[in-house]
């Protein structure tokens, strides 16, 4: 049941306000949003919007049509005033507005409404203002008639009905309409209204805003077979590094380079391709096809080939097609919500209004040869998607857009580039293909195992609709089913559980229907005003150009940041972005061209962007003088998930039944157990043959102990690999300082270890032991062969081996040592493991877990055949998923828990070893008994008294003014305690001669806004050295320790709990408090609002033990 009273406290607060009106809807509409969120939590299915969500709600508390009306009508005025600065309601409108959410709630709490029922007349379609396309919202499907009510999203109080099944309309979406469901949205395009009012569209768009990457799409279509299932089949393929696949990336390369050229006449092959092996020799190296040198040299010859054509059609054929290289882009991309679409092309040609588009191809000619104008169905399929693409981004007319493939392969010339024609009823046939995929996701998200069986088993079906030449697919579908029948039934049920599981995290990542107060999602980009975005500090713009410098392999743009007080976002170095032209408010990604790169560096003046592709294109940069990036996101590590879940299917039968559990890991016979701790853990570590698991709860040295010391003793067995893995970054670097301690190196680094990753995420000291660094210095491939036999240990995140599987080809590991495991998902690593004779996995389920989207009633698994061998909820690690399974079987000899702590004092390890790792933290070392000291009398102020005679206080605020503000994210009084706190550190510190560094200060906050907060006040303050001070959230704080660390708990309402906290299975330990309780070394202070926060079981016990050291803040 809703909190009433909580709702309509926070309407009496936002109305007393002192903001204008449009501000007051603003907030009115956040209100709104997270009060559906709440009605809808318990809820199978998604939304992907608030309008949705709104609809759904009417139906299911059959709301009144004029409520629902005014709670739609609530929604589209606020995002009209969000995007029309000129706007203003009046308070009379804000009043309306504001007493249908108290209608809503009241009906929702007493079924009453203070409304007139007046019975709201549907407007007729004819009224409906005419677009080329509109977003609808499926209400009822009448499929006798075959019809679909809708409600319009633009303008709430429109119902219309689409017709379907109409002939020369659009019968061709008939076998994806049969699978709509109530409460999908749509896009109609091209639509006309005949008589009877109905809407009868050419094209219906199902979920548009679940984006479909269109070289997927468009290998589901082949010649000797079209299903949306080859969609669902490329999920669980690995590609491997195969020579084919790096002829393609070489034709690529050569076509940047030709484009790129000064002048085309001096680009060699030889040189060219030299370029490209010194930048991608391990790929080289590692390909079979090419190993020997016999067969590396047909490659060269085939390259050599490719390359002469693609240079012939540049200086030839271009120029006929009247293609300016000058006016060329490569590589970009685009977003098209219209049509449901995301792609990337290999070369765009635009002239003014004029596009053209060139796609590569280096793979064989089409069949027949001899038909020098003859087209593969997959190529023309994906030409057809880039002109709808270029078509909505761009608005222009079809006739506007010209497409060609590229085929590099041809000998002849004038037949290279052929060009691919538009057809409409092509173009239904790829809309229809592309619903059909999103109802089997949608099967996926809400089904049970038995829909993903079904859907496995229509896949082994398309081989009977295979053309009978096609005998190469056909033993490619045996063979894949061959791998699942073998499984058992509790395989399986894994196997399918975790399909579900994906899925759904998938769909939350493209659409964003997650309970957060901020945009989330890829669709958040356009679903979303700009002003919202900028407020979550997920957008940095009006960036003008400062300066374009190319190297060899990218291009980085260095952008001037130019908005004042613009000094906060939410960007860090490495991350990946999306950068577009912005020069008016109505430029967004769906109609711009976007160029996608990463943060090299930032700065509060600039920002650094790197490209992976050069551009020759200088006016595309000249005529756009303002720009704006934002977040982007990937598919790679949901794709990744697949595969690697496929993967463990094929591991042996011994391998899968100790992952999942079902036997019993063993251990050696070499195991001593009285050595003193640590090595009686280092020693049972390595006696255990299948896994070990080590629970290293804060500060107990899990990497600079255990990790350092089970790489000195695995090294010192000869012909012994290790990967070691962590899954971010950070770890990593952190790794890496281990294995230079355990070699014994302190200012240098030693070589005996590979980093697998990129510049941009490797710290500067390791980046020379990067795999292509290395590679790159290697004088042939077999002197790379034989350093990379030579090197033992290698060092990666979970995601950067993942895209490096072809090292496995290589090189084979005995063991694996994982740290952060707690952190990573099953299907993240469970294909991996098999690969190793045993693991080491160290981690801390009571710290920060793996990130999930979904909510845990979602990912809890109800299947039996997993519940009876442990495998409870699909967000666990695998690390806890073990070890739970370890101590309820009693396999003591597979797991060990850390207990010495040489990180807090007593004093603040109290609370986290009492509560959350009962009484088995101990100090390491005297100092951390040690009385707190301090000669400072500071009567006249609160805070320095505090500083200089406590390790540990909390500040409650509840008692300060407050002042109503629009943004539950920010709380001005803790902002203002940080300060205070800091200034008296400085002085107190400086009184009794201890060492005082910025950059042993750590703050910790929940929200970004809050951290802009104080960073912004820090600098107000002229606090010295306050741009070292690391402020930011708890997790970015994992892992690190500062000797002073403040938490500004930021909660501003009850309901913000929900946010805070992260509890264990058990409920009694919530990782982010555990997390942010134990960086501190000497002294750490709380600053929150004690009323609030005690609301909640665990908050209330912490504030309960520090009862003595609760100071209120006046």
């Amino acid at each position: 049941m809703i909190d009433y009273n909580q709702y309509t406290t926070e309407l009496q607060e936002i109305y007393n306000s002192e903001t204008d009106t449009n501000q007051k809807l603003s907030a009115l509409r956040k209100t709104l949003e997270r009060l559906t969120r709440e009605l809808t939590g318990s809820e199978t299915i998604q939304f992907p919007n608030l309008f949705a969500r709104l609809v759904f709600i009417s139906k299911k508390y059959k709301l009144s049509k004029q409520l629902e009306w005014q709670l739609q009508n609530l929604r589209v005025r606020a995002r009209e005033v969000r995007k029309n600065k000129e706007l203003e309601i009046s308070i009379a409108e804000y009043n309306i507005h504001e007493q249908a959410i108290t209608n809503l709630l009241n009906f929702i709490n007493k079924g009453e409404v203070n409304i007139d029922n007046t019975e709201v007349k549907e407007p007729k379609a004819e009224t409906y203002k005419k677009e080329k396309s509109v977003r609808l919202h499926i209400v009822d499907i009448d499929r006798v008639n075959n019809h679909l009510k809708c409600v319009v999203e633009s303008e709430p109080n429109q119902i219309v009905v689409v017709k379907y099944n109409v002939t020369n309309q659009n019968t061709e979406f008939n076998s994806s309409i049969d699978e709509f469901w109530e409460g999908a949205q749509i896009n109609i395009i091209d639509y006309k209204v005949d008589d009877e009012g109905y809407l009868l569209p050419k094209i219906i768009v199902l979920e548009p805003d679940y984006l479909i990457d269109a070289s997927a799409v468009a290998e589901c279509f082949h010649d000797y077979c079209e299903s949306p299932l080859h969609y669902f089949r490329n999920k669980f393929e690995t590609l491997d590094n195969r020579s084919y696949i790096l002829l393609g990336n070489l034709a690529n390369f050569f076509l940047d380079e030709l484009i790129f050229a000064e002048n085309i006449d001096d680009v060699s092959f030889n040189d060219t391709f030299l370029k490209s092996f010194k930048m991608s020799p391990f790929e080289y190296t590692s390909c079979k096809d090419i190993e020997d040198n016999s067969d590396f040299i047909e490659f060269m010859t085939k390259a050599q080939a490719q390359f002469e054509n693609i240079k012939r059609v540049i200086k030839e054929d271009f120029a006929t097609r009247r293609i300016d290289v000058q006016r060329c882009t490569l590589e970009p991309s685009f977003f098209s919500e219209q049509y449901g679409f995301q792609g990337r092309l290999d070369l765009l040609h635009q002239d003014r209004d004029e596009f053209k588009i060139i796609e590569l191809k280096s793979g064989k000619l089409p069949w027949p040869g001899h038909d020098m104008g003859k087209i593969s169905l997959n190529h023309e399929v994906q030409t057809a998607i880039y002109r709808m693409m270029i078509q909505s981004v761009f608005g222009v007319d079809n006739r506007k857009i010209d497409a060609a493939i590229l085929y590099s392969s041809g000998d002849l010339p004038g037949t290279n580039l052929r060009f691919a024609a538009d057809f409409q009823q092509l173009t239904k046939q790829i809309i229809n293909l592309r619903n059909q995929i999103v109802v089997n996701e949608h099967k996926l998200i809400k089904g049970n195992n038995e829909d993903v069986a079904n859907m496995f088993i229509n896949l082994y079906n398309t081989t009977a609709f295979a053309k009978p030449t096609a005998r190469f697919y056909t033993e490619k579908i045996e063979h894949f089913q061959s791998i699942i029948k073998q499984c058992t039934a509790t395989e399986l049920a894994y196997f399918y559980r975790y399909i579900r599981f994906i899925s759904r995290e998938l769909y939350l990542q493209k659409i964003g229907d997650i309970d957060y107060e901020s945009p989330t999602g890829v669709a958040s980009l356009w679903n979303s005003s700009f002003s919202e975005r900028e407020e979550a500090l997920d957008v940095i713009s009006d960036l003008t150009i400062e300066d374009i410098e190319s190297s060899e392999s990218d291009m980085n743009i260095r952008f001037a940041r130019n908005v004042i007080d613009n000094n906060i976002v939410n960007f860090r170095e490495g991350e990946i972005c999306i950068v577009y032209p912005r020069e008016t408010e109505s430029d967004n990604v769906l109609n711009k061209q976007i160029l996608k790169g990463s943060v090299s560096k930032i700065s509060r003046d600039y920002i650094d962007i790197r490209f992976r592709h050069k551009q020759r294109n200088q006016s595309y940069f000249d005529n756009n003088k303002t720009w704006a990036i934002e977040h982007d996101t990937l598919d790679t590590s949901y794709n990744s998930m697949y595969k690697s879940l496929f993967n463990f299917l094929r591991a042996s039968m011994q391998k899968r039944n100790i992952l999942l559990g079902i036997d019993a890991p063993k251990q050696s016979s070499d195991y001593y157990d009285k050595l003193a701790y640590p090595e009686n853990i280092i020693n049972k570590a390595i006696a255990a043959e299948d896994y070990f698991l080590i629970v290293g709860p804060p500060g107990t040295g899990k990497t600079s102990i255990f990790a350092k010391r089970l790489v000195e003793e695995y090294h010192k067995r000869d012909n012994t690999n290790i990967l070691i893995l962590a899954y971010t970054n950070r770890a990593v670097d952190e790794l890496c300082d281990a294995v230079n301690a355990a070699f014994g190196c302190e200012e240098e680094t030693t070589d005996k270890f590979i980093r697998i990753g990129t510049e941009l995420s490797c710290a500067e000291k390791y980046r020379g032991r990067l795999l292509q660094n290395i590679a790159e210095k290697a004088i042939s491939r077999d002197s790379l062969r034989k350093e990379l036999q030579d090197t033992r240990i290698f060092i990666s995140t979970i995601a950067s081996i993942n895209g490096r599987q072809e090292l496995f080809n290589l090189k084979n590991f005995d063991v694996a040592i994982i740290d952060e495991a707690s952190q990573i998902l099953e299907p993240q690593i469970i294909g991996l493991l098999p690969r190793f004779e045993k693991f080491i996995m160290i981690g801390d389920h009571n710290q920060l877990p793996a990130i999930v989207l979904q909510k845990q009633f979602h990912s809890a698994i109800s299947e039996t055949e997993l519940t009876n061998i442990g495998i409870t909820n699909c967000s666990d690690s695998l690390f806890e998923r073990l070890l739970r399974n370890a101590i309820t079987n009693n396999w003591s000899h597979v797991h060990s828990q850390l207990t010495i702590q040489g990180r807090m004092h007593n004093d603040i390890a109290a609370f986290p070893s009492t509560y959350f790792y009962p009484d088995k933290l101990k100090p390491a070392k005297s100092w951390q008994s040690e009385s707190w000291h301090s000669s400072f009398n500071g009567k006249d102020n609160l805070f320095s008294t505090i500083v200089a005679s406590q390790r540990l206080a909390f500040f409650s605020t509840e008692k300060m003014a407050h002042t109503p503000i629009l943004s539950n994210k920010i709380n001005e009084n803790e902002a203002d305690v940080v300060v205070s706190i800091i200034k008296s550190l400085q002085e107190v510190y400086l009184h009794d001669n201890k060492s005082y560094n910025s950059d042993n200060i750590g703050i910790i906050a929940p929200y970004r806004n809050q951290i802009a907060l104080i960073k912004h006040k820090l600098e107000q303050s002229n606090i010295k050295d306050h741009e070292d001070i690391m402020v930011d959230t708890v997790e970015r704080f994992q892992g690190s320790q500062r000797d002073i660390i403040i938490i500004s708990f930021c909660v501003n309402k009850a309901y913000q709990m929900n946010f805070l906290c992260n509890l264990n299975e058990e409920g009694t330990v919530d990782r982010k408090l555990n997390v942010s309780l134990t960086r501190a070394r000497q002294q750490m202070f709380l600053i929150g609002n004690a009323q609030i926060l005690k609301q909640h079981p665990i908050y209330a016990t912490l504030l309960d033990f520090m009862k003595q050291s609760i100071v209120k803040v006046q």
